[in-house]
């Protein structure tokens, strides 16, 4: 059954990976430097890290003619893991293939085990730059997948009398357009720049955290617990979003660099949208439920013993458990949607914040070697791929020929707590071809939670 459980985790996150596209909002000069480009980006590239940077493009013009960044992470398991506790022993002290239970147990960050999925693909020919001003868009796919620690604990300790099990879950599979428009300012020594952008909202799935939980209590009587799960849906949405940066001219090779990234960010959902009018029937032909519907679990059972399940009372009797679909009454709240036409009921529209981040760099630049660099950043809420906790990124860039830029990076900190990046580029030509991998939570490919991989091609001039 050991077996068995670390199996099902390890096939969870990869069907997740296949169902929600994959990693990272990255692209691959950035990944190879674990993301410390706060302070040295260019062009096209320096949308989405600091706009300020534009001003000190080394060349004119930038289109990206194709890319694409992925992956999966987790904040738990490993080859090296799991190769530890497949076929271990949990219960005899004494046995070869012996695992403390306790150990492995604690080793569960307190937040359970998360499973993050997502894709980032610059739209062909619509991401350039030419001078201090730039055009981007990008499809972006993310999801989450949180299971509670309480559930490995139950499996691994059994239901303890008097300890109270929570069954949060958290869950979200969410796809977004960003359209944004890009300019610096440059002035005698610094720069500040802006980027203006359209969220356009192209799905969302997710448990409502306001209005969902449950927990399990086993007393002296017996054991007893409930729950209640909503998971909505919504097709099309829209939304707008700020980037602001400030960067300074290179004084003696040095450049420094500030950005918030996403201020005032949130998307709308359920409202009028470009999504819905162009493509709204074909992403709810993919969808589970109707446009207006929501999707409610519930479960209840109350003082049941082990003479009740051992002595042949029917389990729908002593557990009260029903699914069924809703949508949002403008009057009654969620009401029951079976055989209802929903078309005569406007959708209740409701918003989900887009994460803001706050970035701080510095770049040594050395002639005839390259860069060294180091970035301070943090979000500023727990959701999607922000993180209040501060994480420090340090990269280098060198060039042991004009046309062969080598990175590498390593970031620390925040709920992943390390990324190691590397990379290469070959800019020969007008066309520069980048390719970032980056190794999440481990610096071996044995140990390391989860991968990345990005890739772009770059027409410059």
């Amino acid at each position: 059954m050991r077996r068995t459980f670390v199996l099902t985790m390890l096939l969870l996150g990869a069907g997740l990976a296949k169902l929600a596209g994959q990693d990272p909002a990255l692209d691959p000069r950035a990944l190879g430097m674990a993301g410390a480009t706060t302070s040295n980006a260019q062009g096209i590239h320096a949308i989405g890290f600091n706009p300020a940077r534009l001003a000190y493009s080394e060349k004119d013009f930038s289109l990206n003619l194709g890319g694409v960044g992925f992956g999966i992470l987790n904040n738990y398991l490993s080859v090296a893991l799991y190769n530890e506790v497949n076929g271990a022993d949990f219960e005899d002290p004494i046995s070869k293939d012996y695992v403390d239970k306790q150990q492995f147990l604690a080793a569960i960050p307190e937040v359970g085990m998360q499973i993050i999925a997502d894709m980032h693909i610059p739209v062909p020919g619509l991401n350039w730059s030419r001078g201090t001003t730039a055009f981007t868009s990008d499809i972006i796919i993310y999801s989450n997948l949180t299971l509670p620690k309480s559930l490995f604990e139950l499996f691994f300790e059994g239901n303890i009398v008097g300890k109270e099990i929570r069954l949060p879950l958290d869950e979200e599979i969410i796809g977004i357009g960003e359209w944004a428009f890009s300019f610096a300012m440059p002035q005698k020594s610094y720069s500040l720049g802006l980027t203006l952008k359209y969220l356009q909202g192209l799905f969302y799935l997710g448990v409502d955290q306001d209005s969902s939980g449950g927990f399990f209590i086993t007393d002296t009587t017996g054991f007893r617990g409930e729950g209640r799960y909503l998971i909505r849906q919504a097709v099309g949405g829209s939304g707008i979003g700020l980037d602001i940066g400030f960067a300074t001219a290179e004084v003696n090779g040095l450049s420094l660099g500030f950005s918030v990234i996403n201020a005032f960010g949130s998307i709308k959902w359920h409202g009028p949208s470009v999504t819905k009018d162009l493509f709204g029937d074909a992403l709810l032909a993919l969808m589970p439920w109707r446009e207006n519907e929501y999707f409610l679990y519930t479960f209840k059972f109350d003082e049941v013993t082990a003479i009740d399940l051992l002595g042949g009372v029917d389990a729908d009797s002593l557990f009260v458990r029903e699914s069924y679909t809703v949508f949002v009454h403008p009057d009654s709240g969620l009401v029951r949607s079976a055989n209802r036409d929903l078309s005569e009921f406007e959708p209740q529209p409701f918003v989900t914040n887009y994460p803001t981040t706050l970035r701080v760099g510095v770049t040594q630049r050395v002639e005839g070697v390259g860069l060294f660099t180091l970035d301070l950043l943090t979000g500023f809420e727990d959701r999607l791929w922000s993180s209040r906790g501060w994480e420090l990124a340090i990269g280098m860039e060198i060039f042991p020929s004009p046309s062969l830029p080598i990175r590498m990076g390593y970031r620390y900190g925040g709920p992943n707590k390390q990324l190691l990046g590397m990379g290469v580029g070959l800019h020969k030509g007008p066309v520069q071809i980048d390719i970032g991998l980056g190794f999440h939570n481990g610096i071996w490919v044995h140990t390391m939670k989860g991968i990345s991989l990005a890739f772009s091609a770059t027409l410059v001039r």
